[in-house]
Parts: structure tokens; sequence; C-alpha cells
């Protein structure tokens, strides 16, 4: 399964934050650069092994670590309705 992010979001960066409105929610959240980069990459051709895989080629977090943030972020995405499974 590929998580894909939900078509009604209008995503901005500002600083080092993150805004993701999401439209048919009527909220705002308000996300760190990884979280907002993980985001990014749900566009329901990535599997979650590539998007560990994208994180940990930008930065120097070791994939333990990544993929057990990947998998809480998903997970919470899911419920928030930002994402949802594809495929």
């Amino acid at each position: 399964m590929n998580p894909r992010k939900a078509d009604d979001l209008e995503i901005r960066t500002v600083g080092d934050e993150v805004l993701v409105h999401h439209l048919s929610a009527q909220k705002v959240h308000i996300l760190n650069k990884t979280a907002g980069d993980i985001l990014a990459l749900c566009d329901g051709q990535r599997n979650k092994t590539d998007i560990v895989e994208a994180i940990c080629g930008a930065t120097s977090a070791d994939r333990a670590t990544v993929t057990g943030d990947v998998d809480t972020l998903l997970e919470e995405f899911e419920k928030l309705g930002l994402v949802s499974q594809v495929g």
C-alpha cells in the first residue's frame, strides 16, 4: 500500500515549518520540516520503504529512527485524513 496525500491540502513552507491547510476539515496543521518532507513524499507512487530511503538519503539520521518516525507520522496523517492508502 502506498500513502497518498489528500487532494484538498494547501501546503506552504514558512521558515522551518510546513503549514498544511486541510480544506474539507477546516483545520491547519503545523509540521516540522521532516514531517513536511514525509507528507510531500506521499504521492501514491512511493511505499513506506521508498519514503524511508528518501528521508535517509536527505538526512544523516539512522534508518531505525527514520523508520519509526515514518511509521508514526503516516499513522497520524491517516487518522487526521491527510493521507490515504492506495494500491
